[in-house]
């Protein structure tokens, strides 16, 4: 088992920085400069790459899409949200995102342990920030829900960009750790 305390500020996602060969032993360097100039990229390392950016940009269009509603007079929050359908995009982010962690969950992270032992370490990270955006999407799901309502308030919205705030922001971390984590060992293993 690794040993580490994913609640120390320098492995939670919600306070680290970006990842290392010193913080997390077993990994393989990550070269981002380089990785598209690499014959193996092209294949399951650009698609995991290609459904992060999915995922960042749908994040990215929620955040802006509840600011611009909350930049309007409360007397047009409601059609707002049903025009804009930030509330539909809302959901479907999360159901996304929680189908594609699920996914990785059971296939993908086991796989990777199977192939490359030495990184136990950083697979037990990357499960634990999973069980953080499980709950941060739990949260979302319910907050963007409440958007559905004939009485939507702009404090509703105000609180939806806030979890979609947050939601982003671990998004982004886990995202670009897990493509330093895990692209960097399928390059090193067909290179």
């Amino acid at each position: 088992m690794p040993s580490y305390d994913y609640n120390a500020q320098q492995f939670h996602i919600a306070s680290r920085g970006n990842i290392s060969t010193d913080l997390l032993p077993g990994i393989f360097p990550a070269d981002r400069a380089n990785w598209d100039r690499e014959p193996h990229f092209l294949g399951w390392p650009a698609h995991l790459q290609r459904l992060h950016a999915t995922i960042t940009e749908a994040s990215d269009r929620l955040i802006a899409g509840l600011e611009a509603t909350l930049d309007e007079p409360e007397s047009s929050a409601q059609e707002l949200m049903g025009l804009t359908g930030m509330n539909r995009l809302g959901r479907d982010l999360v159901a996304h995102v929680h189908g594609h962690h699920a996914f990785e969950d059971h296939n993908v992270l086991p796989g990777f342990l199977s192939r490359f032992p030495q990184l136990s370490t950083a697979i037990d990270l990357l499960e634990n920030d999973h069980q953080v955006l499980d709950q941060a999407l739990d949260h979302a799901e319910e907050v963007f829900s409440i958007l559905q309502g004939q009485k939507t308030s702009k404090s509703q919205i105000g609180k939806a960009q806030q979890q979609a705030k947050l939601l982003d922001k671990i998004l982004n971390r886990h995202t670009y750790d897990e493509e330093d984590i895990l692209i960097p060992a399928v390059l090193h293993a067909y290179g």
